[in-house]
């Protein structure tokens, strides 16, 4: 399947290319390099990441629930978690070993995998259209709020963006002609393996791609059928590790995934989840669509053109992608929406909407190959300027107005929100308790849910550990029999929204030395506004069983 190929005239200082590589010169003999160099890309990437992470650590007081569950997970290498596959806290694992157990890490590593989702589809782009519309194409990525303003909660679904990209785009570059290599399809079995060892909903974008396969008879081409046996070996070998893992703990992360799309609602509730589903992918498109359509509304009508302009306006296809680069485009974009919603419909399964973070990577390219008003290779430099600075505006506005508005200004207005937990307040009264009622013994483990517990833990100590919900099943960096032996505070948030919820905290509470309830301002003063917590201190072995000749202050 070949591309279409179409006589350009160069821009000065570009060689002749093929169409994948494309550098025409605009109408005006003006053209806007930053985006056309690696450089200029991940330079201007690179400032992206820093304005989001920046303004996120200035703001929030404490990191979202994902990002502290991250920072605990990374304190053991291990093979599987409880819910997930282990991945992603590998990776912050090692920064936090670089770095400590910073919250900051967590934006910063978040952000930095949805440019660098945005880095791979850009690379991409360069091979299907011309230097322009990829440039374009990179420009509207950003502007879809998974990749960049919702990649500051560092989560599965962030971290798989990366390798998500890189299999759509080794999937398109092997089933685009016969000459592909074998490098590409092992590219492929290992960017697959890397996205299932993220989240095991890899499995849906890769159904879509086998599907596609089917759809177009590929599979029939015996080079197809080597080069997914390739592909297939690559991934199983990297992959064979975490199997082994999953059968000698199958009640973990298969048996959490399993549950996790298990509906227990009635079928009029599933329905109304699913709607709503549905509303917020729109709106998290929505700005990447309100940019298309200004576009679009502001494109250039009538007057003499070139010919390469004229080329452009009689078809809205780019000037390199092809009919199967555009079917490609369509299915990698939508298949997996269109594949997810019918099948939550018809099982009732009741999604979340943060699961569809990765289902969206080439709508942008897609975008920029098919709609009319995008073809950006005939922009004036002022017309780039307006687009360009429309964006740097939006993300500016977008990270701090994000992180004032659920950091500070939700607080001022007496809104309770997770970012805006006051968590070193009640880390220095938990101290102060803890103090009091056992003396000089230091307090190394905290007893609770992930967030709540764990954003008070961040804000102690750095050796201060983490019982997650009171089980050791879920707490691996844990030896075993920790809190009967060092003692421990357990701590039950029981404000209605943010309720710790942990099965073993009742009873661990009911069994502790000594119980009470503590309040702390969140919003304002008085009940309403304060965070309720019941607290309940687990004495240190040796402590609970001889008397420390204090008894004033011993538990």
């Amino acid at each position: 399947m070949k591309h279409a190929s179409v006589a350009v005239e160069l821009a000065p200082g570009h060689s002749q290319k093929s169409p994948s590589g494309l550098s025409p010169k605009s109408p005006s003999g003006l053209s806007f390099p930053a985006l056309d160099s690696r450089n200029g890309v991940l330079l201007a990437l690179a400032a992206m990441a820093l304005v989001w992470t920046v303004a996120i650590s200035f703001f929030y007081p404490s990191p979202p629930w994902d990002n502290v569950e991250e920072l605990f997970w990374a304190g053991s290498f291990e093979l599987g978690y409880y819910k997930h596959p282990p991945l992603p806290s590998w990776i912050m694992g090692v920064l936090v070993g670089l770095a400590g157990r910073e919250p900051w890490l967590t934006y910063a590593a978040g952000v930095a995998c949805g440019v660098g989702a945005l880095f791979i589809v850009w690379q991409w782009s360069r091979e299907m259209v011309v230097p322009r519309r990829a440039a374009l194409a990179l420009v509207l990525g950003t502007l879809v709020t998974y990749h960049v303003q919702r990649a500051v909660i560092y989560n599965h679904n962030t971290v798989q963006l990366i390798w998500l990209a890189g299999y759509w785009w080794m999937l398109w570059r092997v089933l685009r002609g016969p000459s592909s290599r074998y490098r590409d399809w092992a590219c492929l079995g290992a960017f697959a393996a890397l996205a299932f060892l993220t989240k095991y909903s890899a499995v849906v974008q890769f159904a879509v791609g086998l599907a596609f396969i089917v759809r177009q008879g590929l599979w029939r081409e015996a080079h197809v059928r080597t080069g997914v046996a390739i592909a297939g070996a690559v991934a199983l070998a990297m992959l064979l590790p975490h199997f082994a893992w999953m059968v000698r703990h199958p009640d973990l992360s298969i048996a959490y995934a399993l549950h996790s799309v298990h509906s227990k609602t009635p079928a009029v509730y599933s329905y109304n989840s699913l709607r709503k589903v549905v509303t917020l992918q729109i709106v998290r498109l929505l700005p990447m669509v309100l940019m298309a359509a200004c576009l679009w509304l502001t494109r250039a009508r009538g007057g003499p053109a070139s010919p390469a302009s004229s080329a452009s306006l009689a078809s809205p296809t780019s000037l390199a992608a092809s009919a199967f680069d555009r079917r490609f485009l369509a299915w990698a974009s939508f298949g997996p929406v269109c594949a997810v919603l019918p099948l939550a419909a018809v099982f009732q399964v009741t999604l979340l909407p943060a699961w569809l973070t990765t289902f969206f990577l080439p709508v942008a390219l897609w975008a920029v190959v098919n709609l009319r008003g995008l073809d950006a290779e005939h922009w004036s430099r002022l017309r780039w300027r307006v687009v360009m600075a429309v964006t740097v505006v939006v993300h500016l506005v977008g990270a701090l107005g994000q992180g004032w508005v659920e950091g500070v200004w939700s607080r001022q207005l007496g809104y309770m929100t997770r970012p805006n937990l006051p968590a070193q307040d009640v880390a220095l009264a938990v101290n102060d308790l803890w103090q009091r009622r056992v003396g000089d013994a230091p307090l190394q483990l905290l007893v609770g849910d992930t967030w709540f517990a764990g954003a008070v833990a961040l804000k102690m100590a750095p050796s201060m550990q983490l019982l997650v919900d009171g089980q050791e099943r879920d707490s691996p960096w844990l030896a075993p029999g920790t809190l009967a032996r060092e003692g421990g505070m357990v701590l039950i948030l029981d404000n209605p929204d943010f309720l710790s919820e942990g099965i073993m905290l009742e009873p661990l509470l009911a069994s502790a030395n000594c119980r009470g309830v503590l309040n702390v301002p969140w919003t304002g003063q008085g009940a309403a506004h304060s965070a309720r917590i019941r607290w309940g201190i687990v004495l240190p072995k040796d402590r609970a069983a001889h008397d420390t000749g204090q008894p004033a202050r011993a538990c």
